[in-house]
């Protein structure tokens, strides 16, 4: 499944609230129950709510 234009990996909405959900990375997967990571962003902005999943997105992948 690609992402639409503008569309933010990782970054869902549940009611009025974004979260952010993320694959564990395969290292670390094998030590937990559970292959995802989700964090609210406490957030209802689009605009703000992909800024923050964006830099989860950059440390997650460059650490």
């Amino acid at each position: 499944m690609g992402l639409r234009r503008h569309q933010v990996e990782n970054l869902v909405l549940r009611g009025p609230i974004f979260y952010w959900r993320a694959r564990i990375p395969a290292g670390l997967a094998a030590s937990t129950r559970n292959a995802r990571l989700s964090l609210s962003l406490r957030l209802s902005d689009r605009k703000k709510a992909s800024l923050v999943a964006r830099r989860l997105n950059a440390l997650l992948l460059h650490g």
